[in-house]
């Protein structure tokens, strides 16, 4: 007994470290203000480390990041092409690029002026944009090729060539080995996507490898991206598109699918009200009520009693059905009665107590008086 008393104790103790004991890390912070001094950064950092750029840098060639997970910080500065003294790496010719086995995040960074694209994700390798601005770059503002990306704040301007636009571009590389083929692209949403053109937000590329997509939204994202039919769409909070990719037949898409807005007319006496959800959306009587604010439309007297498919209220609208197309409903309403004024006659009761307690504590302190007296 006294051995297993031992055991639990010292398997107690052994857990109070784990969870008390802090976890100790080599990340670091360093501020770079070169091409050189950023590649020797990202050379030497191990993972959660973060490098903050102090003014705007011009590379000589392409940043390649693989094995590793970090943050580069433009601190509202700007990476972009060294436009008298820059070589591509083989087919590479992308500014940053996360690949094998790399998680890279850029935060609040504009990259503009690459030769091909701002940032890509490649062969499996993940990257975040959280406030980045891609701008004035030669084949694209962004490449998902075979890998992961993740938009957080996206800002993008006029990228491509000079008398077309293309934003992001889903691909798979020809230079990817086919033993390698198991990466597919694939976008996350999870914030906020910005574009000044219109024309090939998201690309979806034809003339290479590309034969699959996948698209995933966050519980936490302001936009969202859906698939319909051969192409994906951006939509808003209120679930309007905002962009729409091209479309590829021969891309297998994988996602959410878009349900438009569904607009339902309510009338209401001589009031009207409209309650904007998804397509197929199936309410309740309790639901449609609820979004109906009766206050706002002058009608805070009355309460909905039941919705009808007719002005003259014969045939009672039928909720199990999902609803498919703009609707006009029409809601019975029922005045609310006004209570009956009080005109029985008041007792007083409760001034009669306060005189009563204001009375005693009188004569309480009369007392008092009396006694500190020789009468």
């Amino acid at each position: 007994m006294k051995k297993f008393n031992q055991i639990a104790l010292s398997i107690f103790i052994l857990l109070l470290a784990i969870i008390f004991v802090p976890n100790f890390s080599n990340a670091t912070t360093s501020t770079v203000s070169s091409d050189e001094e950023l590649r020797s950064a990202i050379e030497k950092a191990v993972d959660d480390d973060v490098i903050k750029l102090t003014t705007d840098i011009a590379l000589i060639k392409p940043i390649e990041i693989t094995g590793k997970r970090i943050t580069i910080n433009g601190n509202g500065f700007s990476i972009s092409k060294n436009d008298n003294n820059w070589s591509d790496n083989g087919s590479n010719a992308t500014l940053i690029t996360s690949g094998i086995d790399a998680k890279v995040t850029l935060s609040n960074i504009t990259l503009k002026n690459s030769k091909k694209y701002g940032a890509q994700a490649y062969n499996g390798g993940y990257l975040v944009l959280d406030n980045v601005t891609a701008t004035d770059n030669g084949y694209g503002g962004i490449l998902v090729n075979a890998g992961t990306v993740e938009i957080k704040k996206l800002s993008l301007g006029h990228n491509g060539l000079e008398n077309s636009n293309n934003g992001i571009e889903i691909a798979k590389g020809k230079e990817i080995p086919d033993s390698e083929q198991s990466n597919q692209p694939k976008l996350i949403m999870n914030g906020e996507l910005t574009s000044t053109q219109t024309e090939n937000v998201i690309y979806l590329a034809s003339n290479d490898k590309l034969t699959e997509f996948s698209v995933e939204n966050t519980d936490s994202t302001k936009d969202n991206i859906y698939l319909s039919g051969n192409k994906v769409i951006v939509t808003n909070e209120k679930n309007e598109v905002k962009f729409e990719s091209n479309e590829n037949d021969n891309v297998q898409l994988e996602g959410d699918n878009f349900e438009k807005n569904i607009t339902i007319t309510v009338n209401l006496n001589d009031k009207t009200a409209t309650v904007t959800v998804k397509e197929n959306t199936v309410l309740t009587k309790e639901d449609l009520t609820s979004k109906i604010d009766l206050a706002s439309l002058g009608l805070s007297n009355y309460s909905i009693t039941d919705f009808y498919t007719d002005a003259e209220y014969k045939t009672e609208f039928n909720f199990e059905n999902p609803i498919t197309t703009d609707t006009t409903i029409y809601a019975k309403l029922k005045l609310n009665a006004t209570p009956e004024k009080d005109t029985s006659p008041k007792t007083g009761s409760e001034d009669i107590i306060g005189i009563a307690l204001f009375t005693m504590a009188l004569s309480a302190i009369a007392l008092t008086v009396l006694k500190g007296k020789d009468i």
